[in-house]
């Protein structure tokens, strides 16, 4: 019997959100399904967005009971200290909620210029995170601030995802994903019984 997992985004923008939705579908097929209705309760337009309201979106998970919680929000840095803190900051506001923190450093598109360029250089392994976000977007998005544009491009990159990779290439992703990952066998072990 297969279970199908309710889930809320909570996060910056809507480029997170594409990416979550793209990533679970692809590599859990059939296993998430997002709840529509939470997308109009949970709204975040900018990472000081996320911080304030983060409890909120918690409790409205609870209150609407979904699964779990995803909660995307850009570290903005490469500064590994600096991404330490914040990820024990966020572990900590969701301690006790089924939340999945997605926190890409500097910014989402830094995992979608992972996936282009071992499409378009395969052998090419040096780390993107230190390249400036503006160099990230713009290889990403090619200039175009129309956001149904910028996720037209995105999942065209998407669709070559390839999560072992990934997970070889960014610390930030790895993170993410293994949180996934015990998220379900935790999920599995108490839905079972």
């Amino acid at each position: 019997m297969s279970l199908i997992i309710t889930y809320g985004f909570f996060g910056e923008d809507e480029a997170q959100r594409n990416f979550l939705e793209k990533y679970l579908h692809q590599t859990f097929p059939d296993t998430f399904i997002e709840d529509e209705n939470e997308r109009w309760r949970f709204r975040a337009g900018n990472s000081t967005q996320v911080d304030v309201l983060l409890p909120d979106a918690l409790r409205q998970r609870a209150l609407l009971s979904l699964d779990v919680l995803f909660v995307g929000r850009d570290i903005d840095t490469e500064h590994k200290p600096t991404i330490a803190t914040r990820l024990d900051l966020y572990a900590g506001k969701c301690k006790g909620h089924p939340a999945v923190l997605m926190l890409p450093v500097q910014c989402i598109e830094y995992w979608l210029w992972y996936i282009k360029r071992h499409r378009e250089e395969p052998g090419r392994n040096t780390p993107l995170e230190s390249q400036p976000r503006s160099l990230a977007k713009q290889a990403i998005y090619a200039g175009t601030k129309l956001v149904a544009r910028q996720v037209e491009f995105a999942n065209d990159i998407l669709v070559d995802l390839d999560v072992s990779w990934l997970e070889s290439r960014s610390d930030s992703f790895r993170h993410f994903h293994k949180q996934v990952t015990d998220f379900l066998s935790q999920y599995n072990k108490t839905a079972s019984t």
